[in-house]
């Protein structure tokens, strides 16, 4: 399993979450040529970092990255703009399906916007009106269905306006974090802004005519805080006044140098410490809303605190068959970066002989002419004949996700479940079984991409497979009284 995945999302948080500065938009710049030298740049940065250009066991990845670069070079002939270059690479990253493929922008300021004075959001399958100008009388109500516009049904609409530029949009967590992108229009020239739709009111089919206008970042932002499905929680440990504890890890970041890294190393020191009350609860709540992943070695971790190792081994995963890591002096570099960070904090030492294995693997295959490294896993020991183990948890533990749970925060559902635990809240969003982050500039200055380095073998959960609850949530997971109610209610169902 990886100790440690660069769990960046900047692509992930929409463009009117950012500062509004945008002189970067407007210097002169040739954005035609701007947009060719990031797209031959990315090219390189995929050969020489990601497995899948050398991956045998999938064979489609080499043409579809290279029929993607070929799309973005004929954008390239017609872009004059900002947006034109922006939602070309947009375009050319989601294409890849994998949320550990992503782009950032690099300066302050996202692109200007326009609306038709109202939002929609996914309930379920169907997109509905959820934020509105009250003073637009001209606007569907709250809750109005949307059926198509200018001929397009809801689906395909939204497939193609954000689906398109989001990637993997066969996911539940990408439709509900990303759906009120579907009347949003900053300043994309692949794609037209509607003039008409129809919308369900009421039983009724009824139709709009839309007029777009400009709206401020600062107003967009809000309008989507409000909009968004997740909460992000502190980091901590409470006990609730029924007995139960409440642990909660919004990240699994595993640079020694963040605040996150520290304060999970505290709640774990706390929970060693707590290890016989939190054993002895009536419940366990291990909560990971706002947690888009990190370092998988503080699940593993918190996984011996709770369940200890005889109960481990009787119920852990099946082991991964094997790692394979993209053998380059860049990916070689970023390793060795996290080891020099690492180090200088007096970092985890299994983390640090880790780093030093995959350091020298690289080295090695690239001596030989080998384009991957292959890390196999040692022999997992079992337990002792005749061995029967006790779960040492009285109560029931929950996981409680939210759809950003990706990457590591994976992992640690992955890792819980199998020791018993039982997920609540929402589905999660997926991952490929390409892993482990390499941050990398575009020669525009203007963006940053993050690219895979090594590539699963024989991983339990499938490609871009998300984890599902057995009890769903369908309130609002920022709504903390009703969310534990929820839980105590639940946990005395049983």
């Amino acid at each position: 399993m990886a100790f440690w995945t660069a769990a960046v999302w900047l692509s992930a948080a929409p463009v009117w979450a950012q500062e509004p500065t945008r002189e970067w938009m407007t210097q002169p710049r040739d954005w035609s040529a701007t947009l060719k030298a990031d797209v031959e740049a990315l090219g390189r940065i995929l050969e020489d970092s990601h497995p899948g250009m050398f991956d045998d066991r999938n064979p489609d990845f080499r043409p579809r990255a290279e029929a993607g670069l070929a799309e973005a070079r004929r954008r390239a002939e017609t872009t004059r703009d900002a947006g034109g270059w922006w939602w070309a690479m947009r375009g050319l990253i989601a294409g890849f399906d994998d949320g550990h493929v992503q782009i950032g922008l690099a300066p302050s300021g996202g692109l200007p916007s326009r609306w038709p004075g109202f939002l929609t959001t996914y309930r379920g399958a169907d997109q509905v009106v959820a934020s509105r100008d009250d003073a637009d009388d001209d606007a569907p109500q709250l809750g109005a269905r949307l059926i198509d516009c200018d001929g397009v049904d809801a689906a395909t609409l939204a497939e193609r306006r954000v689906g398109a530029f989001r990637g993997r949009w066969f996911l539940e967590s990408q439709k509900v974090q990303n759906g009120d992108w579907v009347f949003m229009s900053a300043a994309n020239p692949w794609i037209p802004e509607m003039s008409a739709c129809r919308f369900e009111v009421d039983g009724r089919a009824a139709a709009y005519a839309l007029s777009w206008r400009e709206i401020s970042s600062e107003d967009l932002g809000a309008r989507g805080t409000a909009l968004a499905q997740r909460a992000f929680p502190d980091f901590g440990m409470k006990a609730a006044d029924d007995g139960g504890w409440w642990l909660s890890m919004p990240s699994f970041n595993g640079d020694p140098a963040s605040d996150a890294y520290k304060a999970l190393t505290t709640l774990l020191a706390e929970a060693t410490e707590t290890q016989a009350a939190l054993r002895a609860a009536p419940y366990v709540v291990l909560d990971l809303r706002g947690n888009g992943g990190g370092s998988s070695h503080w699940s593993s971790r918190l996984a011996d605190i709770l369940w200890g190792h005889d109960w481990q081994v009787a119920h852990r995963l099946p082991q991964v068959e094997s790692v394979d890591w993209r053998a380059s002096e860049a990916n070689i570099a970023e390793v060795q970066a996290f080891r020099d960070q690492l180090a200088a904090a007096d970092g985890d030492a299994r983390m640090l002989a880790w780093a030093d294995t995959a350091i020298a693997g690289m080295r090695g295959a690239m001596a030989a002419g080998e384009p991957l490294w292959r890390a196999m896993n040692e022999p997992r020991p079992g337990l002792d004949p005749g061995a029967a183990p006790v779960n040492p948890m009285r109560g029931r533990v929950y996981v409680l996700t939210d759809p950003g749970c990706a990457s590591a925060c994976l992992d640690a559902v992955d890792i819980w479940k199998a020791m018993g635990a039982i997920q609540i809240g929402r589905e999660t969003s997926a991952d490929t079984v390409y892993m482990e982050l390499r941050e990398a500039a575009l020669p525009s200055g203007l963006a940053k991409v993050w690219i895979p380095m090594k590539v699963y073998r024989g991983r339990a959960r499938g490609n871009n497979e998300p984890q599902v609850p057995a009890h769903v949530f369908d309130g609002d997971l920022k709504d903390e009284a009703a969310l534990r109610a929820w839980v105590l209610s639940l946990n005395r169902r049983g």
